[in-house]
């Protein structure tokens, strides 16, 4: 009892404050003058539970409280009584408007309408009764006003000389002690509690720096940029990045060959995939088309052209899929394909694209002599090998029809392409699943999300972590 105790209550904060009382049946302390957290309690004490305390300390015993009550200069408080002056002969004349009452001080006081020591215009337009100048007159009332506030006598020399004497700060400053003061402030505050100190809060503490991609508000996790562990030996263009700083390694043809292996397997059939790749090129394309600006009721006489350039590979599906999703939104589409056999997939894609009503050619000669928008090539198989991709190059069919686009001059979007150099000038490739260790020459990369399971990819042995987050189609950046 009567002792200084400092009260840790865990989330509700640190109490400081005197023990005035203990109960035992309610098991709980109730502290005067309370202080919370360092700042004082508008109420005069606290009662607070054992069941909210964490650590009770005392700081202080009842016997040094007392003591320091002892020693401490007692402030007491005087009333000093001046007496009342009357006004002098040249107050007489101010009128009792400008005229205050008698303060607690028991000085009077007069309103004073003296602006750098000279008169208002309010008292110089007044005219003088008497007769005397209106200016003299208000001029000498505002002096007498002036040193009646001042003690009623007027400056002498040497209180002149001070006032006009220019005040000197350097030399005044240099008289401060700011050390001495601040220790003098240290020792005072030591007996307090623990409050909140200005001059300590005032020192502006040295900002943490961070990287573009770190999360500045802080987390207990710590992002691990890689997610995907292929388990391959890292070669050539073998890792990307997205916009995240995620890192997506690339996967040789091989182990490509198994995961496609495992989708079919699982009944993730080459039409469903077609159908996801199909989509993908369409959201693509429509940035490239221009998009809204382009594809709007009021633009029918300037409806964007697309010709989808197909070969004789699996590879033909993704883009007559691209090609039907295209024309879905209204794109003048146009294709071609190479008359071959084709796999069932392609032809059930061909099937599909024909009732869209738009225009399948064989040839390159066939292909459009006017302005083309954009064009979407699927023209080489992406697990063939080098020697047969350059054999096919060689073909009159496929130097033609590249031939052709060049000279078309408009974009190429490259669909699922071998990783190899492009025969063509491409401006954006897009793949699924996991990259090839695609060249520099394929354009801009964009990886499409084909909604294959994790299951899927930890069954070839990769550990999958879906990059995609919101987006479906995102672009990827060599590393």
């Amino acid at each position: 009892m009567g002792c200084r105790a400092s009260v840790d209550c865990g989330s509700l904060g640190v109490f400081q404050g005197v023990i005035s009382k203990v109960c035992f049946s309610d098991q709980s302390v109730t502290l005067e003058k309370p202080y919370l957290n360092g700042l004082a309690c508008k109420f005069p004490e606290i009662t607070l539970k054992s069941s909210d305390i964490d650590e009770l300390k005392i700081l202080k015993s009842r016997e040094d409280l007392q003591s320091e009550a002892a020693a401490a200069p007692a402030f007491g408080s005087s009333v000093v009584q001046v007496p009342v002056k009357k006004n002098s002969k040249k107050n007489q004349n101010i009128p009792e408007s400008l005229q205050l009452p008698v303060g607690k001080y028991g000085a009077k006081k007069t309103q004073s309408f003296m602006v750098n020591n000279r008169a208002s215009p309010r008292h110089q337009a007044r005219a003088s009764p008497r007769g005397t100048p209106t200016r003299y007159r208000d001029r000498q009332r505002d002096k007498d006003i002036f040193l009646q506030g001042q003690g009623g006598s007027a400056l002498n020399d040497e209180e002149k000389k001070m006032i006009e004497e220019e005040f000197d700060f350097e030399a005044n400053l240099a008289k401060f002690d700011k050390e001495r003061t601040m220790q003098e402030i240290e020792d005072n505050e030591a007996n307090e509690p623990d409050v909140v100190r200005l001059h300590q809060s005032n020192v502006r503490q040295p900002e943490p720096k961070y990287r573009t991609d770190e999360n500045v508000l802080g987390g207990p996790e710590v992002i691990n940029y890689k997610q995907i562990i292929t388990g391959e030996e890292e070669v050539g263009n073998s890792n990307f990045m997205t916009d995240s700083n995620l890192i997506v390694p690339a996967i040789s043809l091989a182990l490509r060959e198994r995961l496609e292996t495992a989708m079919l397997r699982h009944g993730f059939s080459r039409e469903r995939q077609a159908e996801m790749m199909g989509r993908a090129t369409t959201e693509i394309a429509m940035h490239l088309l221009g998009g809204q600006h382009r594809l709007v009721p009021s633009n029918m006489h300037q409806v964007p052209t697309a010709v989808v350039l197909c070969g004789k590979s699996s590879v033909s599906a993704l883009g007559l899929a691209a090609a039907r999703h295209l024309a879905s939104h209204g794109v003048k589409t146009q294709v071609f394909l190479l008359d071959v056999a084709h796999p069932p997939q392609v032809e059930s894609e061909l099937r599909l694209y024909r009732l869209t009503g738009g225009k399948v050619v064989t040839k390159a000669g066939q292909l459009p002599n006017t302005t083309v928008d954009l064009i979407v090539t699927a023209l080489e198989d992406p697990e063939i090998c080098y020697e047969l991709l350059a054999q096919e190059r060689c073909q009159p069919w496929h130097r033609a029809v590249t031939a052709w686009a060049q000279g078309c001059r408009a974009p190429v979007l490259a669909v699922d392409p071998p990783p190899q150099p492009p025969s063509l000038d491409i401006k954006m490739t897009l793949t699924w699943g996991l990259p090839l260790s695609h060249s520099p020459q394929a354009g801009k990369l964009y990886l499409a999300n084909t909604g294959i399971p994790r299951n899927i990819y930890k069954e070839v042995g990769i550990k999958y972590s879906s990059p995609f987050g919101a987006k479906f189609v995102i672009p990827l950046q060599a590393t």
